[in-house]
């Protein structure tokens, strides 16, 4: 008896605290478009989070979404209905279900165990409650477990420190998630602001990522016309990084190697590439990329299985590629990407081509397998490139950091 009287003699004294104070102390309202798991049914709504102290990682807040139909819900039911719809969350209530003695959080997935310190005179740990709705603003709780709410309200449970009395905010607030629906990992992406070695010219600009099992690697691509085939871009990053290699078979790519160091090489894993546009699955190698574009090739094996369908005997699998993709530096000897300035015309051309550089520099063409065909030694300005021994096809002239692609008919 004396544990219940002290208890709400605690919530009458906050009550009668000025309201501020409370303001102060309250943990940001968390918006129902944040909430993730929705307990319960109904067109009504409410947000409710709950704040523990944990020495590992620190004030954490958990928010919970809860459903109902009549006009209002009594708080204890709302708890309830969360302890009830998430087996990872449990309260211990008192003999008369009128007030709680503790809330805990289990989530062996995530590593969380959370339950409140008990005071080992009182025998309960120091939970408070408040609420903001649109109509009043704060409203205080006097522990009274019988207070309703109304849909659009914030309940915000917060550990009291049982020597001031004070509230103990959330540092981070955490949504919780569906027990019953599995956690899909996110698609990996990296923005164009953290490229640091870009190939070729002109103002549009794509990333090209590849995610092999255990790597992912990501180039910058410039050019100036409105599209680029995919193809091209590949075939053109791999002219002028010589630590990249894209090999093809019929038409079709069959590998994507990066040299690491003499001796190890990156390859694929598995017996196809899947190559996806701003995450959807692609054309391939034959898909025409935009200004903005982010083309990423993965090993299926690097990729999480999400979803999958029986068709005609055989299966197909939806994969999620989550791994943290890295900007792949600038390659020795290239010293500013930049800096580089090459105009070649005319293209396509029969025999002869035009090649003005902005500076001395060595050059070499490749074929669309890679192989060196020819090399040069460029002056400033312009200078003219034979191709009439070449057979018809297509080229790529690398000029130190800059790849051209060179068509012969």
């Amino acid at each position: 008896m004396v544990k219940k009287v002290l208890f709400i003699a605690l919530g009458l004294m906050l009550a009668s605290g000025a309201k501020a104070d409370w303001e102060q102390a309250f943990n940001p309202t968390v918006a129902q478009s944040d909430i993730q798991f929705w307990t319960g049914t109904g067109s009504n709504r409410a947000v409710i989070a709950i704040t523990w102290v944990d020495d590992t990682y620190g004030n954490i807040g958990i928010a919970w979404g809860v459903q109902w139909n009549s006009d209002t819900l009594i708080l204890r039911d709302l708890m309830d209905t969360i302890a009830t719809y998430d087996p990872r969350m449990s309260i211990t209530w008192n003999s008369t279900h009128t007030y709680i003695n503790n809330m805990a959080y289990n989530d062996p997935q995530l590593g969380y165990d959370f339950a409140g310190e008990v005071d080992p005179d009182m025998g309960f740990a120091w939970f408070m409650y408040g609420w903001k709705d649109a109509n009043e603003g704060v409203k205080q709780s006097g522990g009274i477990m019988a207070d309703t709410i109304a849909s659009g309200d914030f309940i915000d449970w917060t550990l009291m420190d049982s020597v001031t009395y004070e509230a103990i905010l959330a540092d981070t607030m955490i949504m919780a998630t569906d027990p019953n629906v599995p956690v899909l990992p996110e698609e990996s992406t990296i923005d164009a602001s953290e490229i640091v070695y870009w190939v070729g010219n002109g103002n549009n600009k794509v990333v090209l990522a590849v995610n092999w099992a255990d790597t992912a690697l990501a180039w910058g691509y410039k050019f100036s016309t409105d599209s680029v085939l995919v193809e091209d871009m590949m075939f053109a990053i791999a002219a002028a990084d010589s630590r990249f290699f894209v090999d093809t078979a019929y038409g079709y790519l069959s590998d994507i190697r990066f040299v690491l160091a003499e001796g190890d090489t990156l390859r694929g894993a598995s017996y196809y590439w899947e190559s996806k546009r701003n995450g959807y699955m692609d054309a391939g190698m034959n898909q025409m990329l935009g200004n903005g574009d982010f083309e990423k090739w993965c090993d299926p094996t690097a990729g999480v299985v999400v979803d999958s369908m029986e068709y005609q005997g055989v299966w197909y699998y939806t994969y999620v590629y989550p791994m943290e993709i890295n900007p792949v530096s600038v390659p020795v000897g290239i010293a500013s990407v930049e800096a580089v300035s090459v105009m070649v015309w005319p293209n396509p051309t029969t025999s002869l081509v035009n090649v003005s550089v902005s500076r001395p520099m060595q050059a070499e063409l490749y074929d669309l397998s890679g192989r060196q065909v020819a090399a040069y030694s460029l002056a400033e300005g312009s200078n003219k490139i034979d191709l009439s021994a070449l057979q018809n096809g297509v080229y790529m002239l690398r000029a130190e950091g800059s790849v051209s692609k060179i068509v012969k008919r």
